[in-house]
C-alpha cells in the first residue's frame, strides 16, 4: 500500500510542477493552463463537441462554455452547428488559434523535459485505471 501512495504523490508534484512551468510559458502568450488545454484539443483540426473539450480539459461544462466564449472573443476559435447532429455544436481553432498553438508548442518544448517511455508508461497506467479489466498495465 505504501508504494502506491508514494506513486501517488510523485504523480501529483510531477503534475504540479509542470504546471508551474507550463503556467509560465503560457501567462507571457496571456492564456491560462485551461485555455491552453483546450487550444491543444483543438490542434488536431478535427473540431471536436463542447462534451468532449470539457471531458479533456478537466473543466465543469459551466466553466468551459465562459471559457470558449472568450476564446471566441480573442478570435482564437469557431464554433460551428455540427452536420450530422444539427442540436451539437463543434469547436474549431481560427488560423490565429493555430499559429498561437505553434508558438506556444515551440516555447513549451524548450521548458519541459520530454520523455516518450515515460508517456507511454503513463499512458499505461491510465488505460489499466481506466479499464479495470484488462489491468494496470504501468
Amino acid at each position: 500500500m505504501r508504494r502506491s501512495a508514494d506513486l501517488m504523490e510523485l504523480l501529483t508534484r510531477a503534475e504540479r510542477l509542470m504546471s508551474r512551468r507550463l503556467a509560465a510559458v503560457l501567462a507571457e502568450a496571456g492564456q491560462s493552463l485551461d485555455a491552453w488545454r483546450v487550444i491543444t484539443l483543438l490542434a488536431d483540426g478535427r473540431g471536436h463537441f463542447m462534451t468532449e473539450l470539457a471531458d479533456g480539459a478537466f473543466l465543469p461544462p459551466g466553466s468551459l462554455t465562459r471559457l470558449v466564449d472568450q476564446l471566441v472573443d480573442t478570435n482564437l476559435l469557431y464554433r460551428r452547428v455540427d452536420d450530422v447532429d444539427r442540436r451539437r455544436i463543434r469547436a474549431y481553432l481560427t488560423p490565429r488559434g493555430h499559429r498561437l498553438h505553434q508558438r506556444i508548442s515551440e516555447s513549451v518544448r524548450g521548458v519541459l523535459p520530454v520523455d516518450e517511455e515515460l508517456e507511454q508508461r503513463l499512458a499505461g497506467l491510465i488505460e489499466g485505471l481506466e479499464n479495470p479489466v484488462t489491468g494496470i498495465t504501468f
